[in-house]
């Protein structure tokens, strides 16, 4: 199958393949050698000879390798020893999810979408690139005369736009289905990130925490969101979200992971 990679962690994948592999390979060098006979001959009246000559081809070809073909050598080799990888393809998420361990290897596929709280926090969400919009716009909507009336000012703008801005906060990822209340969750590298991950594809990723049944994980108080104190972050793990508030939560049973791969 061709990939389509929207999100590869391109440092964690080469960690993975030079534990694998035993070290890193930076090209391949493949010769390819061809021989054969063929036939030759003189006719003229007078001499007529022929006889056999062979013949040698040799092809080389040196490819550098490429994140692509270390993903592929992965997949590979966890098909081959998925136990000794630790490695769990979910076709049963009820059963396949249900107990697996910190530090295991999932592939799942599954619907994708950031949520709203994080779409607006994020320093690669809508928000900033919105604020950014009505910036550029504004100027020329005041020059042609049009009603602005409601917008915010220039300087409600800056200040918002800073705020988003000093959090620095990463994206982040959630993945549900219709057949399981199981969810899975993690962040998203900037630099990692190539297209819109929302939708339906296939997430790899290893596990990092365990959201019990019960019990909910603001997205707050995710690793590069943390905006609140420590005690505050646990005192809202430890119940459940207010009416109306539940779209800022991961809810268990869900699964944090260490996102390698988004693909389709």
């Amino acid at each position: 199958m061709l990939r389509r990679f929207i999100y590869l962690d391109k440092t964690a994948l080469g960690q993975y393949v030079t534990v694998l592999e035993g070290g890193l390979t930076t090209e391949s060098t493949t010769r390819l050698l061809r021989s054969g006979t063929g036939t030759g001959g003189v006719d003229v009246r007078v001499i007529n000879a022929s006889g056999e000559r062979s013949r040698e081809e040799e092809e080389s070809r040196t490819l550098a390798d490429t994140d692509e073909a270390r993903f592929d050598r992965l997949l590979r080799a966890a098909a081959a020893e998925p136990e000794a990888l630790g490695w769990v393809e979910v076709l049963q998420p009820d059963t396949d999810l249900d107990g697996i361990g910190i530090g295991a290897m999932l592939s799942w596929e599954c619907d994708l979408y950031v949520p709203e709280i994080i779409q607006t926090l994020a320093r690669s969400g809508e928000a900033l690139r919105a604020i950014g919009m009505i910036q550029n716009l504004l100027p020329m909507a005041r020059t042609l005369g049009l009603n602005t009336e409601g917008l915010p000012n220039d300087e409600e703008l800056s200040a918002v736009s800073g705020f988003v801005s000093g959090l620095d906060a990463s994206l982040l990822v959630v993945g549900e289905d219709d057949e399981t209340d199981w969810r899975v969750a993690g962040q998203l590298t900037d630099g990692s990130l190539n297209g819109d991950v929302e939708g339906r594809a296939r997430v790899v990723g290893k596990v990092s925490k365990a959201v019990p049944s019960g019990r909910w994980k603001p997205y707050l108080t995710f690793p590069g969101l943390k905006l609140l104190p420590r005690e505050e972050r646990r005192r809202m793990e430890r119940q459940a979200p207010a009416p109306g508030k539940e779209g800022e939560y991961l809810p268990g049973p869900a699964l944090m992971l260490d996102i390698l791969a988004i693909y389709r």
